[in-house]
């Protein structure tokens, strides 16, 4: 039976934030459109409905302070890895351990609701972080300063625009205490002021020791902030190494 993440650790392993061992995620092709469809396919649950495999035997562990770049074209499997490494989908078989708190960060607005003002936002993913309500109004000035929209902070998100939700979405993940973060094409609507701002922000993460895997589409972006990488194509493992090494061959790769 797969094991999902485990925010703990099975076995005691320090110098490791991340482990995925023969990894696999699929999805089944086509959608249930209607109450009759679904009852007629569990009605066929004996049937094996066709399957798209995402991911195939992604085998992989980021050391502990890595930073960590995935490069990859559309399709590859890098977002449907970012989610199963944070958590949030099941892989269909393999192992993903993560060692310590990890925050990801998805997608612009990912956790906010469009609502809620952008305060009660940082307040809410606070809470389901696990952080107190003291530690959560400590970092409130921090989160607003590096965003730079103190004017909107009591603003529903719904008014803000896609800019303005990823500066929010950003500080709040990098203002928040965490051993892991995972970011995945978050910085393609800010501009290129703020995109400086974040990879600063990362860097002195890092240097703190803390681990960060970043995927984006940007290679030149993820050549300049990460050290390791690795590349998908088409579900699996093409390369790994140095992200100069790696970002080389991925650009080199024939049309």
């Amino acid at each position: 039976m797969p094991t999902t993440s485990d925010l703990n650790g099975a076995e005691a392993r320090t110098d490791l934030a991340v482990r995925c061992q023969e990894v696999a995620k699929s999805y089944g092709l086509g959608e249930e459109l209607s109450l009759q469809h679904t009852l007629s396919t569990l009605v066929r649950r004996g049937e094996e409905r066709d399957r798209f495999w995402a991911l195939t035997d992604v085998t992989f562990e980021v050391k502990r302070g890595e930073f960590f770049g995935i490069v990859g074209a559309n399709g590859s499997g890098k977002s449907t890895l970012t989610q199963l490494v944070a958590g949030i989908a099941m892989q269909d078989r393999g192992k993903i351990e993560v060692w310590g708190r990890l925050i990801p960060l998805l997608e612009v607005g990912a956790g906010f609701h469009p609502e809620l003002t952008g305060r009660e936002n940082v307040q809410l993913l606070g809470t389901i972080l696990g952080l107190s309500r003291e530690a959560i109004r400590a970092e409130m000035e921090a989160i607003t300063d590096f965003a730079g929209i103190h004017r909107y902070m009591d603003t529903p998100l719904k008014r803000y625009s896609s800019g303005m939700a990823a500066r929010l979405s950003f500080a709040t993940a990098v203002c928040f205490p965490a051993d892991t973060y995972v970011f995945d094409e978050v910085l393609a609507v800010v501009d290129d002021s703020f995109r400086d701002q974040c990879a600063t922000a990362l860097a002195r993460l890092n240097s703190e020791g803390r681990t960060i895997i970043f995927m984006s589409h940007d290679l030149e972006l993820v050549q300049s902030v990460c050290s390791t990488g690795m590349w998908l194509d088409r579900g699996s493992i093409r390369m790994r190494g140095s992200i100069g090494e790696v970002a080389a061959a991925y650009a080199g790769q024939p049309a």
